[in-house]
């Protein structure tokens, strides 16, 4: 992988202060499903014909739905932000940005008069032209993660508003799990503009370095795909879940699919413990891997405690009936989940400095990656 020029302190901030923000943004959008007004401003993307309507902080759908808009924005804002810093410093060429933006605009008007195919186009071509002129031009990772995360926020933008123009669940549940990866590119922006970045290697860790990647990579994928069934539950059973019953699914051991709802909250509450039984396994195997005196060798403590939060929570999010805070800490607890197992995949793939541990005579015991 390249040597990365870091793009300074200020824009570090920058990152930092997106993720953040992007953090609030999942948060809000989880409460708005929780509360289920997801549909409570009718319109998009305008607000009842208006940009910013008036007394909507006084009515609590709206100041879920429409203040979840503003933060969405903001964050839109500080991606293109970001872009362009980047774009600037890295042998700009004015016709990209000018052409990058016009398609975005072009794509939402797209979605927005109802022309899904040729929108679903845009976005192929989008990423085919994202990946050929990354390589073409040598990109650094910083450079082809702003990008791809410009071209993120557009298409979720896109989903949000198809969920509210079409009604739709489906619609919903990909702009909600989207969502999560588009925090994890958010992350890895951040990541990837630190100091440590630069450096790579490898320490002894007993095991090879391609069953660490899989590992990583695999935990990552089941993380993830635990988050899509949470999300269809979710967007599925808003309100009130088909069945409380901890240790059986609305008397089920194991529900049939005919039985949807009840099979899809059963397959939640049991992947989530296979979940948890990874997180936990890879958490300890990757403190012999990871430098203990590194910047991240706190991360596999907190992959530790996050899984045992994670099930309580989930056991008392059956138990209160879909409790607003239960729910939603439940919601940041599995981005949090998902966040470090993406941080810890993509450490592992880069061998970074995190997987550096100096010698006693101060030199470095890993080789390079």
């Amino acid at each position: 992988m390249e040597q990365v020029r870091q793009p300074g302190a200020a824009f570090r901030v920058m990152t930092l202060i997106t993720v953040a923000v992007g953090a609030i943004l999942v948060w809000w959008g989880a409460a708005v499903t929780t509360r289920d007004v997801g549909l409570a401003v009718p319109d998009w993307p305008l607000s009842f014909g208006s940009l910013n309507p008036k007394g909507w902080l006084g009515i609590p759908a709206f100041r879920l739905e429409h203040g979840h808009r503003l933060l969405a924005a903001g964050v839109g804002l500080l991606v293109l932000a970001m872009y362009f810093w980047i774009f600037t410093k890295e042998k700009p060429r004015l016709v990209e940005a000018v052409g990058l933006v016009l398609s975005g605009v072009g794509y939402l008007f797209l979605i927005r008069t109802g022309h899904l195919r040729l929108g679903s186009a845009f976005v192929v071509w989008g990423l085919i032209w994202w990946g050929m002129t990354w390589a073409a031009q040598r990109w650094t990772l910083a450079r082809a993660m702003t990008t791809f995360a410009l071209m993120l926020v557009i298409v979720q933008a896109s989903l949000g508003g198809l969920r509210v123009l079409e009604m739709s669940d489906p619609f919903g549940i990909v702009h909600g799990t989207l969502g999560q990866l588009f925090f994890c590119v958010l992350v890895l922006i951040a990541i990837v503009s630190s100091r440590g970045w630069r450096e790579s290697g490898w320490t002894n860790p007993g095991i090879g370095l391609r069953m660490a990647r899989g590992v990583t990579t695999l935990l990552f994928s089941a993380v993830f795909l635990q988050l899509v069934v949470g999300a269809v539950l979710r967007h599925t059973q808003r309100v009130h879940l088909v069945a409380h019953d901890l240790l059986t699914t609305a008397g089920y051991g194991v529900p049939p699919v005919s039985e949807v709802d009840a099979f899809v909250l059963f397959l939640h509450k049991a992947w989530g413990c296979v979940v948890a039984l990874l997180v936990l396994m890879v958490a300890v195997w990757s403190r012999r891997w990871l430098a203990p005196k590194s910047v991240v060798g706190w991360l596999p403590w907190v992959l530790i405690l996050l899984p045992l939060v994670q099930v309580a929570l989930g056991v008392a999010v059956i138990q209160t009936g879909s409790s607003f805070w239960v729910t939603n800490f439940h919601v940041i607890n599995g981005l949090a989940l998902l966040t470090l197992s993406f941080m810890l995949m993509v450490i592992t793939w880069r061998g970074s400095g995190a997987l550096v541990e100096a010698s006693p005579e101060g030199d470095a015991s890993a080789s390079a990656v």
